[in-house]
């Protein structure tokens, strides 16, 4: 593939996507902001925050991520799949799909 991409052949790469990393600070920050803002008019919802905090703690220590597990999991965050052979077929043919 590097060689190809040297000779400056085309390549058809697909929409470009955000890094589950990103999509989880994403998520994350967007419910602890809703959390801390609705906390105003609902006492209780600070806690939503600080178990999104805590969670965020836990996947720094183990090195997991219970939420970026999850969002990979969704139809967006999944690779295209694709035949070996048709991929070889249409470089070697020089056609697409």
């Amino acid at each position: 593939m590097l060689a190809w991409q040297a000779t400056n052949a085309p390549v058809v790469q697909g929409r470009p996507r955000w890094d589950l990393e990103r999509q989880v600070r994403l998520v994350a920050g967007s419910i602890v902001l809703a959390a801390v803002v609705g906390s105003v008019f609902v006492p209780g919802l600070k806690w939503v925050a600080a178990f999104i905090g805590a969670g965020l703690t836990f996947a720094a220590l183990t090195n997991t991520c219970a939420m970026g597990m999850l969002l990979g999991k969704l139809p967006y965050n999944r690779g295209a799949s694709c035949d070996l052979d048709t991929i070889v077929g249409q470089l070697r043919d020089g056609s697409r799909r």
